[in-house]
């Protein structure tokens, strides 16, 4: 096999596996937001469906975008030990930051029929606070699904994006 051949091979197993990890991830925490409205016994929502696509989706999006910053970072880290700490972190900050905001995209388009007239300065102050509001909601109600495995899943899943980014 040439050289071009062997790149595109490996860059086919490469996102195989960024898919197979951001597929999985997403699982992990849908399954997490799933058991935190179980434990609490609000289960019985009728908003369950979307509420697992946004922990879902939030959680895919993650993936690929630590996988991105992994992979730009993967040079400047040269200490091995440093890698996995700032792996897990990123991965976990990714995770909230996509997951709020798809929260506050949802949250944003409920409102949007009360809000004024596109791009006008009331129109981008309540969008302001719409956001400030839905990703302040997430904080308190919505971080509380993920625990207490949501760190332990988050630890188990580091390593395998560690090795998806190699």
């Amino acid at each position: 096999m040439s050289a071009p051949a062997d790149a595109r091979a490996s860059a086919g197993i490469g996102l195989v596996a960024l898919s197979a990890g951001a597929i999985g991830w997403s699982f992990c925490c849908a399954g997490l937001a799933l058991a935190g409205l179980w434990r609490t016994e609000r289960l019985g929502t009728f908003h369950l469906s979307p509420l697992l696509m946004v922990f879902a989706g939030g959680a895919a999006l993650a993936w690929l975008a630590s996988a991105a910053v992994l992979l730009l970072l993967r040079r400047r880290v040269v200490r091995l030990r440093l890698r996995l700490p700032l792996a897990f972190v990123i991965l976990g900050a990714t995770t909230l930051a996509f997951t709020a905001l798809l929260f506050a995209l949802d949250y944003r388009a409920f409102y949007a029929r009360w809000h004024a007239d596109a791009f006008t300065l009331d129109w981008t102050l309540q969008q302001m606070f719409t956001t400030a509001s839905a990703t302040y909601q997430f904080l308190v109600i919505g971080l509380r699904l993920y625990l207490p495995l949501g760190p332990l899943l988050l630890a188990a899943a580091t390593p395998v994006l560690l090795r998806a980014t190699r």
